[in-house]
């Protein structure tokens, strides 16, 4: 089978670049579920389509403005007396879906590209926080080093966790 894709932006002789099947696991996971939903096409037309479409770029903002006002009351709601519960909360329910999203993206499920775009990059892409993360981290360093070691183990390590588990949640029951 062949991976190879044209690159042709001078109008001279065209470029050939190599691409790994999607499974291969040393492709990022976002990558390999947009390599499924693309399949071989020019560079050239996935950034004319994702790179250039204002259509889209507002879509992610609208997403954005969703997921950061979701993050917002979440932190507001819970108490973040001994740790920023709200921030960790949002890390790790946000690294689940985003698992279980492009998950069933790789797995074939027809999701549309506005939709991964929307949910994914929009909404938990504003959800999920690492600066958040690594303020709150600072400030409680400042006065807790064994609590900074858990809430840093614990969004770290649980936020892959769930990816994990949302992602191999999504494959099981479409493939």
């Amino acid at each position: 089978m062949d991976d190879s894709v044209v690159i042709d932006n001078t109008g001279q002789s065209p470029v050939v670049m190599q691409f790994h099947d999607y499974r291969e696991k040393s492709i990022p996971l976002e990558s390999r579920a947009i390599q499924k939903i693309h399949g071989k096409r020019s560079i050239t037309e996935l950034q004319r389509r994702k790179g250039m479409d204002l259509r889209l770029a507002v879509l992610v903002g609208i997403g954005g403005a969703i997921g950061a006002m979701a993050r917002y009351a979440l932190q507001q709601w819970l108490p973040a007396d001994t740790l920023p519960w709200g921030t960790i909360t949002a890390n790790l329910v946000g690294s689940l879906l985003l698992g279980i999203l492009l998950g069933a993206v790789a797995a074939g499920a027809t999701i549309a590209d506005d939709i991964v775009l929307l949910f994914g990059t929009g909404v938990l892409g504003a959800f999920t926080t690492m600066s958040a993360f690594a303020v709150d981290s600072i400030r409680l360093a400042e006065s807790d080093a064994s609590s900074t070691l858990i809430m840093i183990t614990t969004t770290i390590l649980g936020s892959i966790a769930l990816a994990w588990v949302g992602w191999r949640f999504s494959t099981s029951i479409i493939a």
